[in-house]
């Protein structure tokens, strides 16, 4: 059976109340999983600033691509899916559009790593990606997004992976993530990587 709105976490529960007049009467009464994951999508790309937890992203409605993607895995499996968290390492592109003239010179002589967070899901129709990192308006800055989804296809995936790993146990997510970035970086690029998030969390707003 599905879970009712006041079984829900109590972050969740609070969050669909603010949508539902009476919980009582409509005890189901939260969007469906096509809405949920592109609201998801369109919440602004900052950090929280109470900790990088699925708890803070959706308490103040704010995420990169790991709050998000923790969510979003969170919100599949309470929905009864069994998703799949990923960790992707690649070489970030400084010559995308949203980055400054200013950025992209001070990285042109160093190959800065990121990692990047999206989440894989049998939906009934096979695996598919789901990358919600962008809102939508963004897109007309030259970011990666998924304009809208059908409930089969694939998202947009945000990035060209090198490498994979998939992650099973998300309250370390935080801690594999960094130890990672820093086995790829050198101090230097990881100030490069830092600035290029800023960069892209300066957006906010613009939309």
């Amino acid at each position: 059976m599905p879970l009712t709105l006041l079984q829900l976490p109590d972050y969740w529960r609070d969050h669909f109340l603010k949508f539902t007049t009476n919980p009582l009467e409509n005890p189901y009464g939260y969007p469906s999983l096509r809405s949920v994951l592109l609201s998801l999508r369109d919440m602004p790309y900052a950090r929280p600033s109470r900790g990088n937890t699925v708890r803070d992203c959706i308490t103040e409605w704010t995420g990169t691509c790991s709050a998000k993607h923790m969510a979003a895995h969170e919100w599949l499996t309470l929905m009864g899916h069994a998703p799949q968290f990923w960790m992707a390492c690649y070489i970030m592109d400084f010559k995308r559009p949203y980055y400054s003239d200013q950025l992209r010179t001070a990285a042109s002589a160093y190959r800065v790593y990121d990692v990047h967070n999206f989440v894989t899901c049998d939906l009934g129709h096979g695996e598919i990606t789901i990358d919600i990192t962008f809102p939508a308006p963004l897109g007309r800055h030259g970011f990666p997004i998924t304009q809208d989804w059908e409930g089969n296809n694939n998202f947009t995936l945000c990035c060209d992976p090198l490498e994979r790993i998939a992650l099973h146990d998300l309250n370390s997510a935080d801690q594999h993530k960094r130890s990672w970035l820093q086995s790829l970086n050198t101090s230097k690029a990881l100030r490069l990587r830092e600035a290029a998030i800023l960069e892209m969390a300066g957006y906010v707003g613009t939309d």
